[in-house]
Order: structure tokens, then C-alpha cells, then sequence
């Protein structure tokens, strides 16, 4: 009797330990299938039991510091690719293990991809995985940030060491600069003179002292204070830390704040709100999100600039595609920049809401 209850038993504990293994054999399949759907999502296939096959396969790195501003860089990508019989796909992304960019560089390159749309770091070893990329046939298309040495036209370009990407896509950080001056002029003019322009503190970042240059020039005839301060970027937490601290500073507390970032933009709003600066600080900011542009209709925000994020993904799609084609490519794509203000944000809104709805 004791030895079947033994035996017992031990069927009992093979039975569970076969039980748990098909659980978890079920779990990996569920989830296996899931991140399935979520890439025939991305390519939009409705029908699972079709496929699309394309001529090219473009990846799309970036650090995404601004992450909602990169989102629509991809969006136009990859509508762009689809025309251009292109999959543009957003190496790094929905993955459990955050890669380097220089990490990120070298699966692309081990890949075999047919192009590669890329937000450079400003770091040595960069701008080499770029040359090896060219040296391996595969074009590189540099975004916001550029890796080449140009001895003209250098506003256009925030240029740090020499590689052989075949093109960039950027805003004209001049005409930037001088947009957010004429907003600058205009909150100075009604008469408040204390600015402060947060600028991230990144050096090898060159574009933000064009902007902040152009900037100057704007109001250099008014009798106006403008200072520059550098905010962390390690997290997000510091940069909102250090935009708070500046907020609150009791030692000639700025009353314009000039925002580079739609993030900074978002922090500046928060701590203007938080803190009871409402008409005290103007905020200038960067960026046309739902929240900007609300905080624009409740005049807590003064203006933000922006730009066609969708089309800087469609040139660099484009950039790509001519230069497999006809091994030629323009070697700059210029995006401008828009003035979102109380005078317009009603009309910019509707206008594009409209453009999704036609869209869908």
C-alpha cells in the first residue's frame, strides 16, 4: 500500500512538471505570435496569410532622444518607402536589450541592409561604422546631426569629423535660429528682456550655436539679456530637474525661455504650470504635439516652431532610392521651418486634422 502511494506521488510530480512545460511552451508560442502580428502590423498587412516583398530594406537608427519627434521621421519613411518599393525598418525598436548606436551600426552593416538612415552621435567610432558601411556598398543618409566635413555652407551643416555619407537631411538651423529670434523680438518688444535659450550639453552638437548665433543677431538692437544655459541630457529627470531650477532661480529669474527640444518644451510647460509662472515666463518652444499645441490655445505657451518631421523621413527615403538607382544623389535636403502661434495654432489644427482623416 505505501509503495502505490509512492508511485502515486511520483506521477503526480512528472505529470506537473509536464503540465508546467507545456504552459510554458504555450506562453513562448503566444508571445511569439503576438510580436508576429505586431510586424505585420508595421508593414500594413491585414491579411496574415500575405506577404509583401520589397526590392529594398533601409534601417533607421537613432538614439531618439526626442522620441515623439523621431516617431514621425520613421512614419514618413515608411509611408515614403512603401511608393519607392522600400521596407524601412527601426533597428533597435520593441526589443528587450537596449543597444548601442554603435552596436545598432553593426547589426545593420552584418545585415546587408540596402541603406541606412542615421542620427550620428558626433563620436569617432561613428563616423568609421559610416565609412565601413560605404566601403560594404551600403549608402548612408545622416538626419539632424551630420558626419561630414563641409567647407561651404557650413550653417547648414553641424559638422564634427569626415565620413562618406552620401547625403543629409536637416533644417536650416540659421532659418531656425532666425524664426525663433522674430518670436524672441516679439515677447522682448512688449517688454520683457531677461531670455534664456536651453541648450543641450552635448559640444559636439554645433547646431544649437547656429540657432543661438542667429538668435542674437535677431535682437541684437534691443536693450535685452540672453543667455545661454546647458541642460543635462544623461536623463530625464535632470534635464526637468535643471529647467525647474532655472525657473525658479531667485537670482534674475528669465522671463523668455527658448526651448531647442520638444522635450525641454514639454518640461518648461510642466514647470511653469507646477510652479504658478503662468504670465510671468513666456515659453517659446519647439514642436507641434497635442500638448504644445493645447498650451498654445491656453496662452501658457507663446509660439513653438516646427517643421514636416515626415517629410525629413520621406527625403531620406528618397536620398537612398536615387542614389541605388543612378549612383547620384543631392548631397543636402533642406526642411523648413513652420511658426506655430495664438494667431494661427486654430487653423494649423484643423488644417492637420483634416490631413489625417484624408490620410486614413
Amino acid at each position: 500500500m505505501i509503495g502505490k502511494i509512492h508511485h502515486i506521488k511520483n506521477g503526480r510530480v512528472i505529470s506537473i512538471a509536464s503540465i508546467s512545460s507545456i504552459v510554458v511552451g504555450i506562453l513562448l508560442i503566444v508571445l511569439g505570435m503576438t510580436y508576429y502580428k505586431y510586424q505585420i502590423s508595421e508593414l500594413g498587412i491585414t491579411d496574415t496569410t500575405q506577404y509583401q516583398e520589397y526590392k529594398y530594406h533601409y534601417a533607421l537608427i537613432s538614439e531618439e532622444e526626442d522620441a515623439e519627434f523621431w516617431e514621425a521621421i520613421y512614419q514618413g519613411a515608411l509611408d515614403k518607402g512603401k511608393e519607392e518599393d522600400a521596407y524601412v525598418e527601426r533597428l533597435g525598436k520593441n526589443l528587450s536589450v537596449n543597444y548601442s548606436l554603435e552596436d545598432l551600426m553593426k547589426i545593420a552593416i552584418a545585415s546587408k541592409v540596402d541603406g541606412i538612415i542615421l542620427e550620428p552621435n558626433g563620436e569617432e567610432t561613428i563616423n568609421e561604422l559610416v565609412n565601413v558601411a560605404d566601403e560594404a556598398g551600403i549608402p548612408v543618409v545622416t538626419v539632424l546631426k551630420d558626419t561630414y566635413q563641409s567647407n561651404s555652407s557650413s550653417q547648414y551643416h553641424n559638422d564634427v569629423n569626415p565620413s562618406k555619407r552620401i547625403s543629409f537631411v536637416d533644417i536650416n538651423s540659421y532659418s531656425q535660429g532666425q524664426a525663433y529670434g522674430k518670436q524672441v523680438a516679439e515677447i522682448t518688444d512688449a517688454g520683457k528682456s531677461n531670455v534664456v535659450v536651453l541648450m543641450n550639453d552635448d559640444e559636439k552638437d554645433s547646431s544649437q550655436n547656429v540657432i543661438y548665433t542667429s538668435i542674437l543677431e535677431m535682437i541684437d538692437t534691443r536693450k535685452v539679456t540672453v543667455k545661454a544655459v546647458k541642460i543635462n541630457t544623461q536623463s530625464a529627470f535632470s534635464s526637468e530637474e535643471d529647467i525647474r531650477n532655472i525657473i525658479m532661480s531667485k537670482d534674475n529669474p528669465p522671463e523668455v525661455l527658448v526651448c531647442l527640444t520638444s522635450k525641454d518644451t514639454l518640461s518648461a510647460y510642466q514647470a511653469v504650470v507646477d510652479y504658478n509662472k503662468v504670465g510671468q515666463i513666456d515659453i517659446i518652444g519647439y514642436y507641434d504635439s497635442d500638448y504644445i499645441l493645447k498650451a498654445i490655445e491656453k496662452n501658457i505657451v507663446h509660439s513653438t516652431m516646427t517643421t514636416d518631421a515626415n517629410l525629413m523621413g520621406a527625403y531620406c527615403v528618397e536620398a537612398l532610392t536615387e542614389y541605388r538607382k543612378t549612383n547620384k544623389v543631392n548631397d543636402y535636403y533642406s526642411v523648413g521651418i513652420i511658426v506655430i502661434n495664438k494667431d494661427n495654432v486654430d487653423q494649423y489644427i484643423q488644417d492637420n486634422t483634416m490631413e489625417e482623416v484624408d490620410d486614413k
